[in-house]
């Protein structure tokens, strides 16, 4: 019975946030023409693993600033989660700031060089972290079952990837 308290728990705590995040960002991928010439799962899984290091579309245009952070952890699985991780660090450690400064009008009177150094600090630990995003959340996820959390985030991703297809097939066929 605890194997199944602890999946519920996963599935809503990873797996339906990496589901979201997967489905917005891969079909807004998709939307902006990121990912042109896909027509079916296997093409997509394809494409998604090599956009790493990707910073310009097949006719030379320069992407967006999400899809170069996207493209720089790559777009797989990894990527994705490891792209959310940076995510979910960076708002953390920015409201974290702001409030330990006392509010976002004292942090904007005392915003100084000192601040953009420990800014851009912080951004680096957190791009590294995200990286090695399953040590960072292993040590946050209280359990002895993590490979349920693992498979739970994959399934989300899954999900997120289907889901991004079928609205993408859905607004081409309108």
């Amino acid at each position: 019975m605890d194997i199944v308290i602890e999946a519920v728990w996963a599935l809503a705590l990873v797996g339906v946030p990496i589901a979201l995040f997967t489905l917005a960002i891969v079909w807004w991928g998709m939307r902006n023409g990121h990912f042109p010439n896909v027509n079916n799962s296997k093409e997509l899984h394809r494409e998604l693993k090599v956009m790493t290091g990707k910073n310009k579309d097949p006719e030379g245009r320069k992407q967006g600033l999400i899809y170069k952070k996207w493209a720089k952890f790559g777009g797989g699985f990894y990527g994705i989660v490891a792209f959310f991780t940076y995510i979910v660090v960076e708002v953390t450690e920015i409201a974290t700031m702001i409030i330990n400064f006392g509010g976002f009008w004292v942090f904007i009177k005392q915003f100084d060089i000192g601040v953009i150094i420990s800014i851009f600090v912080e951004a680096l630990v957190n791009f590294i972290a995200a990286i090695v995003w399953p040590l960072y959340w292993m040590k946050r996820i209280d359990t002895e079952q993590t490979w349920v959390w693992f498979v739970a985030a994959y399934a989300g991703y899954s999900l997120g990837l289907r889901l991004a297809q079928l609205l993408n097939q859905r607004r081409s066929q309108i």
